[in-house]
This record gives structure tokens, C-alpha cells and sequence, in this order.
């Protein structure tokens, strides 16, 4: 008797692949997965990008995930949609280029956000180490302490997530 295991028992990465592997079966034009990294250590995490360019060579695979660090390294193309509806499409880098010299960081005491929210337009707040850090769009340096920073691909979502509100 061969040994069986049930899938259950297998790694979240390896039920990941079973799932591909699985969608693969049909020879598809098209797979859509979704939140496929989602639960994976970083080491299982990169194994399973590395699998999804790889098929991404081939065929068209559609992403769908809250994970922006996966969509910069995956994404050839992108969009942000909400609700339904299509708010932004392009290119990740070029999006990020769009916004090159826009934004800028500060790191601030948590008590006087809501100050500088009446002031500037937040793009997202991080905190780290017990201090409130900012980030700001902004088509020039807003003065008072503020640095520029280089963009990254979450600014793009942040701010056109902000142009809802």
C-alpha cells in the first residue's frame, strides 16, 4: 500500500501549488488567483512568486491581493479597483515615476496627527518605534520638518484610494 497523505497535511505553500497545479490541468489562457500568498512564511512567499512568473511567461495571470510588495514584483500590468470600479491602470513603475518628488515623510508625535491632517494631505501613517511617521502628497516640500522620500508602490494606492474620500 502506497503512503497517502490528505492535503490537509501538507504546507500552506504546497497546497498553494497543488491549487495551481490543479488550474493548470485545463491548459487555461487565464488563471485568476487570489490572496495566493497570503499565510506563507517570506521563504514560501518568494517560492510561490517565483512560480506564478513563471507562469505568468506563458499565460495571463491575474492577481488579485492586498499584498503591494507582491504586485510590484509580479505585475507586468495593474490596476486598483473599488467597488467595482476601475480607478487606476498602468504600469507599476510608471505609476510610481508619476508621483516621483510628490511625497514627503515626517515623523511626528501620535497626539498631533489630527493638527497635521487639518494641514496637509496624509497619504498614510506608520508608526514605528513608538513614533507617528507620515507620508504626504504634496507638489512641494510643505517646509516645517518634512524630507522628501522616494515613492513607493503603496503611495500610488494610498493616494488614489485618497481621492475617494
Amino acid at each position: 500500500m502506497k503512503n497517502q497523505q490528505t492535503l490537509s497535511t501538507y504546507s500552506g505553500g504546497m497546497r498553494q501549488r497543488f491549487g495551481v497545479a490543479q488550474a493548470l490541468l485545463g491548459n487555461p489562457n487565464i488563471i485568476i488567483v487570489d490572496e495566493p500568498t497570503a499565510g506563507l512564511d517570506p521563504e514560501e512567499r518568494n517560492r510561490f512568486n517565483n512560480l506564478l512568473s513563471e507562469i505568468g511567461e506563458n499565460i495571463i495571470v491575474i492577481l488579485s491581493t492586498h499584498l503591494v510588495e507582491d504586485v510590484r514584483n509580479l505585475c507586468a500590468q495593474m490596476a486598483i479597483i473599488n467597488n467595482g470600479e476601475l480607478l487606476l491602470y498602468g504600469v507599476p513603475e510608471q505609476l510610481i515615476s508619476e508621483l516621483g518628488g510628490k511625497v514627503w515623510m515626517k515623523k511626528i508625535v501620535k497626539h498631533q496627527l489630527p493638527s497635521y491632517q487639518e494641514q496637509y494631505k496624509i497619504i498614510s501613517t506608520q508608526l514605528q518605534a513608538g513614533q507617528l511617521i507620515i507620508r504626504v502628497l504634496a507638489s512641494e516640500n510643505p517646509n516645517s520638518g518634512f524630507i522628501q522620500t522616494d515613492v513607493i508602490l503603496e503611495d500610488v494606492y494610498f493616494s488614489t484610494i485618497l481621492n475617494l474620500k
